[in-house]
């Protein structure tokens, strides 16, 4: 039986400011009624399918890296070049999610955060480097609507047991969904494709609070 880490207090407010100030438009939520959040959302494929399927919710994209957060940004340019109007409700942030959320989200706003394929830090001595072993996640917890999810998705197996104990034990969510992604699923993202492609099970969970 896998265990549930012990995880370290965390306080939001001694957390880094991003270096990016833009913080949530108080319009743009009056709009939406719903709030996505996507944690490293890569060069964005998965950000601009889900913005566009779910246009009732405000979708903040959010990735680290230089590199892959100008591949976003360029795609998303690329499309509303063509269409000025296309995916409204579609923010893309460039910063440190943990730095960001911590500043810019209130408690019990969000409905839904997304977690693609995080890298998964196999190494024992790396365990807190883990989304559900890191003291911010008790954190983003509390960001969840009443009803709100969590969704996780990882080519570990090792990982998403874990995340599964972790959030249900720890964190105390209902675990809603777990499903295995097999060869044939419509792919999301980069990394999802080259896994299906190579014929490995990805795993998708979600938990409600």
């Amino acid at each position: 039986m896998n265990q549930a880490p012990l995880l370290r207090s965390f306080d939001p407010l001694k957390t880094p400011k991003p270096a990016i100030a833009q913080g949530l438009d108080a319009g743009l939520v009056r709009v939406y009624p719903r709030l996505e959040i996507e944690i490293g959302c890569g060069v964005g494929l998965h950000p601009i399918k889900r913005a566009a399927l779910s246009q009732e919710s405000l979708y903040v994209a959010i990735e680290h890296t230089r590199e892959r957060y100008g591949k976003f940004e360029r795609r998303l340019e690329n499309l509303r070049a063509k269409d000025p109007g296309a995916i409204p409700n579609l923010i893309p942030i460039h910063a440190n999610a943990i730095s960001w959320i911590s500043h810019h989200i209130e408690p019990a706003s969000v409905d839904h955060y997304w977690i693609m394929y995080p890298n998964p830090y196999p190494k024992k001595k790396h365990l807190n480097q883990r989304w559900y072993a890191m003291p911010f996640t008790s954190h983003l917890v509390t960001t969840l609507k009443p009803g709100g999810r969590l969704t996780l998705v990882t080519n570990m197996k090792y990982y998403a047991d874990e995340a599964e104990v972790a959030f249900t034990q720890q964190y105390g969510l209902k675990l809603e969904e777990r499903k295995e992604l097999t060869l044939g699923f419509d792919p999301r993202t980069h990394f999802e494709k080259k896994y299906l492609e190579r014929g490995e099970v990805c795993f998708e969970l979600s938990w409600s609070n």
